[in-house]
């Protein structure tokens, strides 16, 4: 009983901790951070592409019990600046923009934890940088491969099917169209429910967006499917070269097939994989316990 309540009272004082703003440029783009928390970096890739940190939040807070956690906006999401063309939303320009984050905070090594795309983005990163990297999170994240991705593409359509109507008819409103925050946060609702293996655990997400975020999340999405998803990519072989500690964490209910993240664990050598039960997309609302217990174990 008593050490139930010290852990609850642990994750209070990270939900509750300090907080600082910080703006690092990078590349023709004013990057918005958020940090809190002391100890060894650890830096945070929401996914999308087109969201924002703030759906992580404030649930990763609790990361700040033992490390100095860098949350931060991809370029033009959320508060972060920055063209949207394609020239600049790509992988490299991306990658670019997570070294410079590093650099900005005179990091020599950081961790990384991506979630979704983010756990992709984590993995070119890790390809590209290897030695700026201490340890290495992949939180549910996209699959390697072209032909992998083909799996989670299936699996997410046979999903949201039955609200294709309902869903479509959003997408051609006025009010979608001028990122009204309340027909955004309904669309995302619709999508994420189906992620989760409970439904309602997807009302804990925070999907609130302004509508400029909205706006350019959309543009965002759709010319990182273009230039990336739409076209054949295996990242596998170069992901067997790494020589990072690696924790691959993911839902058996996720419409991410989780053949497709243990094929990401075969690929690192001497990485972590953890298979969570009864849960989908987004493990940190879903099995909390089981999740940061994971997480902190791997970081210690």
């Amino acid at each position: 009983m008593i050490k139930k309540w010290l852990c609850s009272l642990a994750a209070l004082f990270a939900n509750t901790a300090k907080t600082n703003e910080i703006v690092v440029e990078s590349v023709h783009s004013k990057l918005f951070c958020k940090t809190m928390g002391k100890g060894r970096p650890l830096i945070v890739i929401h996914g999308g592409p087109g969201l924002t940190q703030d759906y992580l939040l404030p649930q990763l807070n609790e990361l700040a019990e033992n490390n100095f956690v860098i949350f931060y906006d991809q370029r033009g999401c959320g508060r972060s600046t920055g063209e949207i063309n394609e020239q600049t939303i790509n992988i490299p320009t991306f990658v670019n923009d997570l070294d410079n984050i590093r650099m900005a905070f005179n990091f020599d090594k950081v961790s990384i934890l991506g979630h979704s795309w983010g756990g992709f983005l984590a993995m070119c990163y890790a390809i590209a940088h290897p030695d700026a990297l201490n340890r290495l999170i992949l939180s549910s994240p996209i699959p390697a491969s072209s032909e992998d991705f083909a799996l989670f593409i299936n699996e997410r359509t046979r999903r949201i099917s039955p609200y294709q109507d309902e869903m479509t008819a959003i997408r051609n409103s006025r009010e979608f169209r001028e990122g009204n925050p309340d027909t955004i946060e309904r669309l995302h609702r619709i999508i994420f429910r189906t992620y989760c293996y409970l439904p309602e655990k997807a009302d804990l997400l925070n999907l609130r967006m302004t509508p400029v975020a909205s706006i350019n999340g959309a543009k965002i999405f759709e010319l990182i499917r273009e230039n990336t998803f739409n076209k054949s990519f295996d990242l596998r072989a170069a992901l067997k070269a790494l020589k990072i500690p690696t924790l691959v964490i993911h839902g058996d209910a996720d419409p991410i097939p989780a053949i497709t993240a243990q094929n990401i664990h075969e690929s690192i050598p001497g990485s972590t994989y953890v298979l969570l039960k009864n849960c989908g997309h987004f493990p940190y609302v879903e099995q909390p316990d089981t999740y940061f217990n994971s997480l902190k174990d791997f970081l210690k």
